[in-house]
C-alpha cells in the first residue's frame, strides 16, 4: 500500500490520464498525493538569442510559472477524496526527470505516477522522454501512464 504518491502533470491528455490514475491509487491506498508540474524554462534558454528581440524573458519565465501554478492548483481543487497538495518546481538548468526524482526522495514518496506521450524522433531518442528518464533514475517505483 502506497503512503506517498507524487503525480508529474503538464496540460496533455496523458497527463490528465495519470492524474486520474493517481487520484484512483490515492484514494484507495488513503495516501497523501502530491500532484507536481515542473516549469522548464529550458526552451527559453536554448532560444533566448533569437527570442530576445522578439519576447520579454522574464516575463516569458514567469508566464510559464503562472500557467503551471493555475494547472496544479485547478488539479488540487478536483482533487475529492484525497489529501492533496500542489507543488510548483522549476527544473533550473536541469532535466525535469532529475528535478521530480530529487522531489521524490526529498517527500519520500513511494510511487511516481507520469504520462507517457509515447512520442518518437530524434529528440527522444538521443535524450530519452521525461518519463522514461524517470523510470532509470528514481528510487521509488514509476508508474507510467499511457492515454486512454
Amino acid at each position: 500500500m502506497y503512503k506517498n504518491i507524487l503525480v508529474a502533470i503538464d496540460d496533455s491528455e496523458t497527463s490528465r490520464c495519470a492524474l486520474k490514475e493517481a487520484l484512483h491509487i490515492a484514494r484507495t491506498s488513503k495516501a497523501k498525493l502530491y500532484i507536481t508540474h515542473v516549469a522548464d524554462e529550458t526552451i527559453l534558454n536554448m532560444h533566448s538569442h533569437a527570442l530576445t528581440n522578439v519576447v520579454n524573458m522574464e516575463a516569458a519565465a514567469s508566464n510559464l510559472l503562472q500557467a503551471g501554478r493555475k494547472l496544479i492548483d485547478s488539479a488540487v481543487e478536483n482533487a475529492e477524496g484525497v489529501d492533496a497538495e500542489a507543488l510548483l518546481l522549476e527544473a533550473r538548468n536541469r532535466r525535469v526527470s532529475e528535478t521530480l526524482a530529487d522531489k521524490a526522495k526529498e517527500l519520500n514518496v513511494d510511487l511516481i505516477v507520469v504520462g507517457r506521450h509515447g512520442q518518437r524522433g530524434l529528440a527522444t531518442l538521443i535524450l530519452g522522454s521525461v518519463a522514461e528518464q524517470l523510470a532509470k533514475i528514481a528510487e521509488a517505483s514509476v508508474l507510467l501512464v499511457r492515454k486512454h
